[in-house]
């Protein structure tokens, strides 16, 4: 009911307390289905006028603009991501799939998932809560927190691109006899790689989310509750700070650091250190404007 998912959000219900039985995009809404509107459009209150019989969490712009049934909220994305992981989206069986190599030797936490043909690694130690998709592997030195998210075919802790070019012109391997240390709450998307360091670590702190695709290089850090988009290479010994946000298909360059609070824009390579609270954007990535 209405009532209901207000009572989670502490929040007030203003109109008819009605059945909710599913979640809608704003331009499909449909009688007995909830959705959001961050902002305030004319054509949303139009369609949301076409079904009153509907659920609406929304800014205060929406009060006394639409007939459905309503939950004012300060971020009604939020509010709506907290209602369906509540509510409607399915709770996973914590699973450990036959097929998956683990050594004996591998420290696994409680309450772990792992999928289907998944190798893990005899140094590696996985926290509590956590969930490894299928034809994941995670090998060398790896420490990973509680609750962390790793999609099907990520690749954690293998060795970095690092060569040096010997006497005879011919590249000779870097070795990597460094480790993987990867936070608490973690989120790293399907077919992205993460790589060992050389010596050292190579850290990804709480709560950072990679997205798919995406290449993170030896000895680099991602520091809190950041954000790197699909396609984006992070390389060796770069650094990105607090709450950043690398946009779809970004590079960073080796050793370049990314100071806390900065937007990359799409597609940007960045050359050179960006200070904090800044948006870059372009090739080479220049300050387009103050955070």
């Amino acid at each position: 009911m209405a009532s209901d998912i207000a009572g989670f959000l502490g929040a007030k219900l203003f109109g008819e307390d009605l059945e909710v039985l599913s979640v809608c995009p704003i331009d499909q809404v449909e009688s007995n289905t909830l959705t959001f509107a961050r902002q305030y459009k004319v054509e949303y209150a139009a369609e949301i006028n076409k079904n009153p019989l509907s659920l609406i969490i929304c800014n205060e712009e929406y009060m006394d603009k639409i007939r459905a049934s309503y939950i004012v909220s300060d971020n009604p994305r939020l509010d709506f991501l907290r209602v369906i992981e509540h509510f409607f989206a399915e709770k996973e069986d914590i699973q450990m799939d036959k097929s998956a190599r683990i050594h004996p030797e591998a420290t696994l936490g409680k309450d772990l998932s792992i999928g289907a043909f998944s190798v893990i690694g005899p140094q590696v130690v996985i926290g509590d809560g956590g969930r490894i998709g299928n034809n994941v592997v995670i090998i060398g030195k790896v420490k990973i927190g509680n609750g962390c998210v790793i999609k099907s075919n990520a690749v954690i802790g293998e060795d970095g691109f690092g060569f040096e070019y010997s006497h005879f012109g011919i590249p000779q391997h870097f070795p990597h006899i460094g480790s993987v240390e990867i936070g608490n709450n973690v989120f790293i998307g399907s077919c992205s790689t993460v790589e060992r360091a050389t010596i050292a670590k190579t850290i990804i702190a709480d709560n950072v989310k990679i997205d798919d695709l995406v290449q993170i290089g030896h000895n680099s850090t991602i520091d809190d509750n950041s954000l790197i988009m699909a396609g984006s290479i992070i390389c060796g010994g770069a650094f990105v700070g607090k709450r950043c946000w690398i946009a779809p298909n970004s590079t960073i360059k080796e050793k370049v650091r990314v100071n806390d609070n900065v937007k990359i824009g799409l597609g940007s390579v960045v050359i050179r250190d960006v200070p904090e609270k800044s948006t870059w954007a372009g090739n080479p990535a220049k300050e387009i404007k103050k955070r």
